[in-house]
């Protein structure tokens, strides 16, 4: 995955070219203004991140530099965007949407602590039991697939570009490595709003977690699915 960004896949959504390629750190401040966007839809955001509508500067800084981390790191992650391009808007070449992919489960990933002690805008003990809980379900429910998986880490459009298809390509891009690599399995973790979508892509449910502090109400239920090579579809 090395070199600089490349076209992989194209299409034309009425005056709108939609074009996904690998992402670069010059698309840094466009990716964090795609999950200030949409990220926030997802309940683990509220969950983890309650503060950040008082500490706006936290959530930017913070967010940046963790999809930073992931562009350092190319030979754990697979970092794509959808952009779109539309003359009469005035958009040239603009992420509207990422995927991040663990193509490889066994290589521990630096960071990713998502600066838990220094951030304003986060709930320490939630981030912390999200964590716990991503952890618990990973093990139980995919570690024995071991290093022949290919994990989908983030998924997110930005809601003035859904229902055109980006986050749909973005998890293909997975059906494609996965078949270049001889047929390794595909797993992600969801909340409840993202479990739909990889069910319609062919993904099935195989497990469930809850990310909780003590006797709290507030929680997160997290979802595993995963998807065969003999289910791959596009």
């Amino acid at each position: 995955m090395g070199g600089g960004p490349y076209e992989l896949y194209r299409e034309r959504y009425g005056a709108e070219i939609l074009v996904m390629r690998k992402a670069t750190k010059n698309d840094l401040d466009a990716i964090t203004r795609v999950i200030q966007a949409g990220f926030p839809d997802d309940p683990g955001c509220n969950y983890k991140f309650p503060y950040r509508d008082k500490y706006p500067e936290d959530f930017w800084k913070y967010t940046r530099r963790q999809y930073e981390e992931y562009l350092e790191q190319p030979e754990k992650f697979a970092f794509n965007v959808v952009t779109v391009t539309n003359e009469e808007a005035g958009l040239d070449d603009l992420p509207i949407a990422i995927g991040v992919w663990d193509i490889a489960v066994h290589i521990k990933a630096k960071g990713g602590d998502l600066f838990i002690d220094e951030r304003r805008d986060g709930n320490r003990e939630h981030m912390k039991a999200y964590a716990a809980a991503m952890e618990r379900t990973f093990a139980r429910c995919f570690e024995s697939y071991g290093k022949e998986q290919l994990h989908l880490w983030m998924l997110v459009t930005h809601p003035d570009f859904r229902r055109r298809g980006a986050g749909t390509r973005l998890c293909n891009w997975g059906v494609d490595e996965s078949a270049r690599r001889g047929g390794w399995i595909l797993t992600v973790m969801a909340s409840p709003m993202g479990r739909k979508l990889y069910e319609e892509l062919g993904y099935v449910l195989v497990g469930t977690d809850t990310a909780r502090v003590g006797g709290e109400e507030e929680h997160v239920v997290i979802d595993a699915l995963e998807k065969p090579f003999s289910q791959h579809t596009i």
